[in-house]
């Protein structure tokens, strides 16, 4: 069953795409949710405001994805990245995971490897949380990065990176649900140096 918090891809692109450009109507800057004049989340976005990305120029409606909390009491989001110069060369940009199941387990040896691989400490999310817990706070706000990220800097590579620890076959596992969930960001398997390319 799809957890209805979870928008789809074909939303979150929607929404990351109109959320570059500040609200014509209400006012929100760039990284939020529209807003209604009671200062809730908006159901939809406003016309005025997707509009202004051209594919969705024709669109009669754009709904706020769950994951922005529409009906919630409005909050500014996180600005997004500022745009990259098309002119630069691209490269590559990684964003870390690191996951252990239990707390008595340790999360340093694979934060040092995927730290070792040149991803930014900043840009490490890792959390202790069961393999049977399917929502992962860490996993999604890391994938949400990686989403933004590739907004701004479309012609870079975002590459989604863990070590090869949770590399397993499960279902559950970041080695088939970073593809899955987000298929136009590249996703590599690290050890202290690179082992595995997906």
């Amino acid at each position: 069953m799809t957890d209805p918090q979870t928008p789809s891809p074909s939303e979150q692109s929607d929404a990351d795409d109109v959320e570059r450009h500040a609200c014509p109507k209400c006012d929100t800057q760039p990284g939020s949710p529209c807003r209604s004049r009671s200062g809730a989340v908006t159901s939809a976005y406003h016309t005025r405001r997707f509009t202004l990305v051209p594919r969705l120029k024709k669109a009669l409606r754009v709904p706020t994805p769950a994951d922005r909390r529409p009906g919630q009491p409005w909050r500014p989001g996180t600005p997004p990245p500022a745009p990259i110069d098309p002119d630069l060369p691209s490269a590559d940009i990684r964003i870390g995971y690191a996951r252990c199941s239990a707390l008595g387990q340790e999360l340093d040896s694979q934060l040092d490897a995927l730290a070792g691989h040149g991803i930014p400490r900043d840009r490490i999310f890792s959390e202790k949380i069961s393999t049977r817990i399917r929502v992962r706070p860490k996993f999604e706000e890391a994938l949400g990065t990686a989403r933004e990220v590739k907004a701004h800097a479309p012609h870079c590579r975002v590459i989604f990176t863990v070590h090869p620890s949770l590399s397993c076959g499960r279902s559950s596992s970041p080695s088939r649900r970073a593809p899955e969930q987000s298929p136009h960001l590249g996703y590599r398997a690290v050890c202290d140096i690179l082992r595995q390319c997906f």
